[in-house]
């Protein structure tokens, strides 16, 4: 299964035992000490054997420089692995063009109407071919190590690895943002005061009005006795 946010690269010579060995290798390697991650780099032969280990010669150059060979085993191409990959390299320009045809035929075939090309040659990215060393002395074995190993920055910065690597990085953080949506609740507690001073309010209003006539009733009734008190003497 495809893992998440996880790019992988192939590296593809033709029987998987000599040149693309080195090239994973050494890409490995160099992600590692660049510190990027997020990719998972692997290699492949068009006429691959399944199962067969590196070649010896291969193994020692690796060696010989420092670079980790246990665990490999050699993969034949096969159609999910050129629609799986992220980027697909070749050691030589006529491999990338049987490879373009591969990967177009095998994406058709899943029913996709858009196909991107992701299949490059070592030359596309580096400016030079990788010749074959199978067969050859140990000299020439160096030398190819010579030309995957200098061309592994050109590799990391066509295709933006520095930069997918980073992008990966500053993606993780976004997913726990959610959680500080919580503290919302206070506003609901915050209205219950209001509404208790503005009938506290009103009590006062009422009581002032109640008061305030009885004095004037008072009064009427007193201006009225003395009205009628001059009436009595006419009669007498």
């Amino acid at each position: 299964m495809k893992k998440k946010n996880v790019k992988k690269i192939v590296f593809v010579c033709t029987g998987n035992t000599c040149r693309s060995p080195m090239a994973e290798m050494l890409l490995k390697s160099r992600l590692e000490s660049m510190q990027l991650f997020g990719f998972e780099v692997y290699s492949a032969g068009i006429a691959a054997k399944k199962g067969d280990t590196m070649n010896p010669l291969s193994e020692k150059v690796l060696t010989e420089n420092g670079v980790k060979t246990e665990g490999f085993m050699s993969t034949l191409l096969t159609d999910e692995i050129l629609t799986e990959a992220f980027a697909v390299v070749c050691m030589t320009e006529k491999q990338r063009d049987l490879l373009l045809d591969m990967r177009w035929n095998a994406l058709r075939k899943t029913g996709a109407d858009e196909i991107e090309n992701n299949v490059y040659s070592f030359a596309e990215l580096t400016g030079y071919e990788v010749l074959d060393p199978y067969g050859r002395d140990l000299e020439c074995y160096r030398y190819v190590f010579g030309l995957l190993e200098a061309g592994m920055n050109a590799v990391v910065e066509k295709l933006r690895l520095r930069e997918l690597s980073e992008k990966t990085k500053t993606e993780k953080p976004k997913a726990e943002k959610p959680k500080a949506a919580t503290p919302r609740k206070r506003t609901s507690t915050a209205k219950k005061p209001t509404s208790t001073k503005k009938t506290a309010a009103k009590k006062p209003a009422a009581a002032n009005k109640s008061t305030a006539k009885k004095p004037a009733a008072k009064r009427a009734s007193a201006a009225g006795k003395k009205k009628a008190a001059p009436s009595k003497k006419k009669d007498v």
